[in-house]
C-alpha cells in the first residue's frame, strides 16, 4: 500500500483515482501521520469504457487461451480476408 500527503492527493488526483480504479489502496498522512485509507470499492459489475487501457488489458487477457489453428497460422493471405472467405461460404449454403 502506497502513502501519500494531502498535497499530493491535491497534485495528483487524476492518478490517484486511476489507482483506486486499478484495486489499489492509498494510505493518506497530513504533517507526517497518517490520517486514512483510500480504497476502491468493489465494483464487479461496473462497465469498462471501451478502448481504455483495463478493457485492453482484459481483452488481452481473454484472448491467451485461443488456439489458432495451424491452418490459419500457415495461410499466407491476412486474416481479413480468411474471414471474408468464409463468410461468403456461410451465405452461399
Amino acid at each position: 500500500m502506497s502513502t501519500i500527503t494531502t498535497k499530493q492527493l491535491r497534485d495528483n488526483m487524476s492518478q490517484v483515482i486511476h489507482d483506486l480504479g486499478l484495486g489499489n489502496s492509498i494510505q493518506l498522512s497530513y504533517r507526517h501521520k497518517v490520517i486514512g485509507v483510500l480504497q476502491p470499492v468493489d465494483a464487479p459489475n461496473q462497465a469498462l469504457r471501451r478502448g481504455s487501457p483495463e478493457a485492453i488489458r482484459q481483452g488481452l487477457r481473454s484472448l491467451q487461451d485461443i488456439v489458432v489453428p495451424d491452418s490459419v497460422q500457415q495461410d499466407p493471405r491476412s486474416i481479413k480476408e480468411q474471414i471474408s472467405e468464409l463468410r461468403s461460404r456461410k451465405y452461399s449454403e
